[in-house]
């Protein structure tokens, strides 16, 4: 079917694409809705130019089938003219299954293994489009593979016979406006919708936009953070790689909305960098084991921390302890900042295992931060680490708080970039919840083993300058204790005094 509007515009699509379609067969898809989905699919084949030789203009088609699994029907490589290809996709069968259906695994698979193998180019648009008819139970994997897909540059669509909240959320960590949910009811006219996505989608030229093509973005949202890096400047690292790193640090900035005022401020990013691998440090000595490039209220703009990482950071050239350095940065940049937003995040940036002196407190320090709301993000860039040590390391959910590198090169720098993008945005619209469910009761075992330190810690946070909402926070923790009847005399006080 052609559409009206295609008439005297240059041939769709304008730029080399990579076009996917994934069609729901979980259990409580109806024939007739499959019938639908290919009909739908066949519609915006019929419209466009299919690349079927070796010239890189037009779309290559792949198509799949998804429920708990994704099967391959039409690979890229089939590379069918287009008479062809649409009888292929006219004899998909429709099959009964007794499978769920999960569309985040669907995307991840397609992430992982259908977009593998892409055209090159800088303007080859990816484009993968998934029919739904219904919600989808993995809302985890879902938000896990959107951010994959926005560090991977592919565009997903997801066709919806009904509504599918799991999914309009998680797309909302996008923010460039092209991650797109389509409402169709099922048996409706779907003509409409499917004219608007092959204008503003499909057949959209980057170079020329189409004003009446703008997407809403998904508004922004009054949530900021305080966020801390450990830099490994171990002799992990080899010197060419370190130069590596700082550029990486210096893109990583570019993602946050640094206040101009982080002493008084209650509004806006503030980012702390903390250097660690210092040589000669020993545990239990009066030895730093970390050095502060800048802490949380240091700078005032992303220029005058990426001159400083730029400028003044030095490989340390020590033995990482990691370990020794959350603790540090606990009680020495986070305790002692004024103003400490209810968003706490640590991004751990290492080249290998910490030493055999600092496993022990590796593991106590990463559940007391984890316990205490902090989100561990850990960027993983050497093969000589411990998978085990990596895991124990980082927040769950494992896929969207850490990247595994290898050796850095540019496209593992550009993802693992685009990745920490999302991450972020994830965080500011409270996508997790730090601890998690499921660690909460590791954390009170935890708090009970040793409850007046923990009350100490608490006291020490609210006598400092902090917002009355996050004093209430900590004083509900502090009630938690005197209820246990863990806290002295003098700890419970009067809380008035205490805010």
């Amino acid at each position: 079917m052609a559409y009206s509007w295609l008439l005297g515009k240059p041939e769709c699509p304008v730029h080399p694409t990579e076009l996917v379609f994934a069609l729901d067969q979980s259990q409580d898809v109806t024939e007739q809705e499959f019938e639908q989905m290919k009909k739908m699919m066949s519609s915006v084949v019929s419209s466009i130019r299919v690349r079927d030789n070796r010239c890189p203009v037009g779309a290559r088609i792949a198509v799949l089938t998804y429920n708990s699994h994704a099967r391959h029907l039409i690979r890229f490589s089939d590379a069918y003219k287009k008479p062809r290809l649409l009888k292929e996709i006219e004899a998909i069968p429709y099959e009964r299954s007794s499978d769920s259906r999960e569309i985040g695994k669907a995307m991840r698979f397609i992430s992982r293994n259908v977009f593998k193998r892409t055209l090159p180019g800088a303007h080859t648009r990816k484009i993968a489009t998934f029919f739904s008819s219904r919600q989808s139970a993995d809302a985890q994997s879902i938000t896990t593979a959107t951010m994959e897909f926005s560090a991977l540059d592919i565009i997903p669509v997801v066709i919806a016979f009904s509504n599918v909240p799991s999914i309009k959320r998680s797309f909302m960590i996008d923010d460039t406006g092209t991650f797109q949910v389509i409402m169709v009811p099922s048996g409706t006219d779907y003509m409409p919708a499917l004219e608007r996505l092959q204008r503003c989608t499909f057949c959209s030229d980057v170079c020329k936009l189409d004003a009446s093509c703008d997407q809403a973005r998904p508004p922004p949202v009054q949530s900021y953070m305080d966020a801390a890096f450990l830099l490994d400047g171990s002799r992990h690292v080899a010197s060419a790689e370190f130069e590596d790193i700082r550029d990486f640090l210096g893109a990583l900035l570019d993602h946050f909305e640094i206040t101009p005022e982080p002493e008084t401020s209650v509004t806006g990013d503030r980012v702390a960098l903390l250097s660690h691998a210092p040589p000669n440090f020993l545990p239990n000595t009066q030895r730093s084991p970390i050095r502060t490039e800048f802490n949380l209220t240091t700078y005032n703009s992303k220029r005058l921390m990426k001159r400083h990482v730029a400028e003044a950071v030095q490989q340390l050239n020590g033995n990482a302890f990691i370990g020794h350095a959350l603790q540090w940065t606990l009680d020495n940049i986070f305790l002692r900042a004024p103003n400490l937003r209810r968003n706490k995040v640590i991004f751990v940036i290492s080249a290998g295992e910490t030493s055999h002196l600092d496993r022990e407190t590796l593991k106590k320090e990463t559940s007391r931060a984890k316990c205490q709301g902090y989100a561990l993000f850990v960027i993983s860039l050497g093969p000589a680490w411990n998978d085990e040590e990596l895991e124990d390391l980082a927040s769950h959910p494992l896929d969207q708080h850490l990247v595994q590198l290898g050796r850095i090169h540019k496209p593992d720098h550009r993802f693992a970039v685009k990745f920490v993008k999302s991450f972020i945005n994830s965080i500011r619209r409270a996508i997790n919840k730090y601890p998690p469910i499921h660690f909460k009761t590791k954390c009170s075992r935890l708090s009970s083993a040793n409850p007046q330190q923990h009350v100490q810690e608490l006291r020490s946070f609210v006598r400092g300058p902090h917002t009355a909402a996050l004093k209430e926070d900590v004083l509900q923790k502090v009630k938690f204790f005197q209820d246990k009847k863990y806290v002295s005399g003098v700890a419970r006080g009067n809380r008035d005094n205490i805010v």
